[in-house]
């Protein structure tokens, strides 16, 4: 139903509209997927659509906007006992309390007894308004005490302090109380009770909004208007495309008519199927591009929507809703990119090309004319929509990474949490998120995903390779997406970790210079090989190559988090630190030959493995130095920090690594 009105849908607009009438929404009722609806306007779409599909006997609709199913609460439910019982979206009712119109109100405590009786004030908890008999009521009433109650008419409190007891989506009848900073989850008592108890860092949301909400400096409204500029660029790009593809059409059809004329009694059946195979082909083309013009205008609602919310919550809400709706509209936008992800449809038609117009030698030779060829290009949709979720999936990071940077790391110290023994040397590895890790190994050649939660590490997942994988590094902000040296060449791959493990290659980049260990900075790529070191663009194209051997059985590098600095040991015993232009910023000797694996810290220091039971630690510009006792591990060969800066993983020489919390 919304779909039809997309196109009239502006994105300047600061108002709460519903996304099917586009009016103010009025009784605003919430899907699982945070999209929010006029209750009638809900409920008439779940009468339109509502429906069992595959193999589920329960009915489902998907949400009007990010397509998200959404199931009813019972086959036999009507639509307006659906509508009903969806939650209101009590923050928009709170937000959105017209002082103007507040004159007239009746009470509803009131109207559901049947009596009609002047509203003079507003609870701010119930969300309702309230005469002065039900206020006093509220403070009779020992549960009800605690609410926020304010006059209609004093304009100051009334849309200022909002907060709200946000409903657990799990668990009917509770409320979200708590925040699990180990699992990036908000839970009521129940959800912490069944699932969280166990984690190191759970806290009231009270406790936690002021602290996390200072280190959340990208989630202001200011983030998605840049967001929302480029989505209407893109939105004219494809009018321009279209336009242009339908001016081409009509020119590669004058000079094919001009021609046919020439030729009419040989080739008319010719001409007929060649017309029908190309505007096939155009129809397929110009649709493809008005189904990714849909998707975006989706996206772009969805962002609106996120982005109107978020003014009016940062205007008026408290600190904990402040929290609490920042973390539900990132997951609300991730799951509309996850869905955009899976939808093939981002490869468009830039032209046609049409090689050969000698239609009479086509017709006597092969009895048909040449196909028009399609000239395609990916749409730099995707990339907008990827690097804005990146930003937003960032935020933890950056956030944690904030806290931890904090310590003093000069007196930090490791903790034991998991370890494995392996058959096989090890030489690299990364994290893939707090509790899994992602394993280069050469022999057989397979990338291999272990679960360190507990404290014996298991083995998730094994992906065969054609050839031995070596060094591997992030692609980007976000810790799912890496990249793997192959030494001639690298493979790009996305790594899926819900239920199961999946491994999709997405490129193959041809290396102009062998590479064995690589890492990845702001905006170069520094590498190693066994006799050289280099600096590259983020295509991998050199642009600095220096002599470098090797000292051990691989090379190894660090790049700064802060920087784009690189750290490497030379001859197995200088630490060199060089910047992105070659220039050497540190010289460091060792005091052994033993030297192989490093890794900064969060401070700029840098941690060293001596081949042995204890990690060098060497102070940032120099100088001052310690030893950090490695429990578990005989011979350290080469260390790997986590983006958080909260974990270390170690391998050992003696095939086997170890997984410590930073304490």
């Amino acid at each position: 139903m919304a779909d039809s009105k997309l196109e009239n849908l502006s994105f300047d607009q600061d108002k709460f509209r519903c996304p099917i009438c586009l009016e103010d929404v009025r009784d605003p009722k919430d899907l699982p997927c945070f999209h929010t609806f006029c209750k009638s306007c809900i409920q008439t779409y779940i009468s339109s659509t509502a429906a069992c599909t595959g193999d589920q006997s329960v009915k489902t609709i998907e949400c009007p906007v990010c397509r998200k199913s959404a199931q009813a609460p019972r086959n036999d439910v009507s639509s307006e006992e659906w509508a009903c019982g969806l939650p209101q979206n009590k923050l928009i009712v709170s937000i959105s309390v017209d002082t103007e119109q507040s004159e007239n109100r009746n009470c509803m405590f009131c109207l559901r007894r049947s009596k009609t009786v002047e509203a003079k004030n507003w609870c701010k908890t119930c969300v309702e308004a309230i005469c002065e008999d039900c206020k006093s009521f509220h403070l009779c009433v020992p549960s009800l005490q605690s609410h926020k109650i304010v006059s209609l008419s004093d304009v100051g409190n009334l849309n200022n302090d909002i907060e709200i007891d946000e409903p657990c989506p799990i668990h009917k009848g509770k409320f979200l109380e708590v925040f699990c900073q180990d699992h990036d989850q908000l839970c009521c008592s129940i959800c912490f009770a069944t699932k969280h108890r166990a984690c190191g860092k759970v806290e009231a949301i009270e406790d936690v909004a002021a602290e996390l909400n200072s280190l959340c400096p990208q989630m202001t409204p200011i983030c998605f208007i840049d967001a929302l500029k480029k989505l209407e660029d893109i939105q004219e790009e494809y009018r321009n495309k279209v336009e242009k593809l339908n001016t081409r059409k009509q020119e590669i059809c004058a000079c094919t008519e001009n021609k046919v004329e020439e030729i009419i009694s040989l080739i008319n059946k010719a001409h007929d199927q060649w017309m029908k195979q190309f505007n096939q082909k155009h129809s397929d083309a110009v649709g493809n591009i008005e189904i990714a013009s849909d998707e975006v205008k989706r996206y772009a609602m969805t962002v609106q929507e996120v982005k109107t919310l978020l003014e009016k919550v940062i205007d008026h809400g408290s600190p904990k809703q402040i929290f609490i709706t920042r973390y539900k509209v990132r997951h609300q936008i991730l799951d509309h990119v996850n869905r955009l992800r899976n939808v093939k449809i981002w490869n468009l038609v830039d032209d046609y090309n049409q090689p050969d117009t000698n239609f009479l030698n086509q017709v006597c030779k092969d009895e048909k004319f040449d196909e028009v060829k399609l000239l395609e290009s990916p749409s730099s949709a995707m990339e907008v929509v990827e690097k804005f979720a990146s930003s937003l999936q960032n935020n933890k990071i950056l956030q944690r990474r904030a806290i931890m940077a904090q310590k003093d790391w000069m007196k930090i110290n490791l903790e034991k949490v998991s370890e494995f023994k392996l058959s096989i040397y090890l030489y690299f590895a990364l994290f893939l998120d707090d509790t899994k890790i992602l394993l280069s190994v050469e022999e057989p050649p397979s990338l291999q995903v272990y679960d360190v939660t507990e404290t014996t590490a298991r083995r998730l997942y094994t992906h065969p390779c054609p050839s031995a994988p070596y060094g591997l590094c992030y692609s980007g902000e976000s810790m799912d997406k890496v990249y793997v040296s192959f030494g001639t060449h690298v493979e790009h791959y996305q790594i899926e970790i819900y239920r199961t493990v999946t491994i999709r290659k997405i490129e193959t980049i041809l290396l102009e210079r062998e590479m064995i260990a690589i890492s990845r900075g702001s905006s170069v790529i520094f590498s190693r090989s066994n006799t050289e070191r280099m600096i590259c663009d983020t295509n991998f194209s050199v642009n600095h190559k220096a002599r470098c051997e090797k000292k051990g059985n691989r090379p190894f590098l660090s790049v700064s988090f802060q920087y784009d600095q690189q750290a490497f040991v030379l001859n197995g015993k200088n630490l060199v630190i060089v910047d992105e232009n070659n220039k050497e910023v540190l010289n460091c000797p060792l005091s052994t030959y033993y030297a192989r694996g490093l890794a900064f810290d969060l401070q700029e220091n840098i941690f060293v493995c001596m081949m042995s039971n204890k990690l060098r630690q060497i102070k940032h510009g120099g100088g001052e130095s310690r030893d950090i006792d490695l429990p578990g591990i005989q011979q350290s060969y080469n260390v790997v920090l986590h983006p958080t800066g909260e974990k270390v993983m170690v391998l050992d020489n003696y095939n086997k690594f170890c997984v410590y919390n930073v304490v």
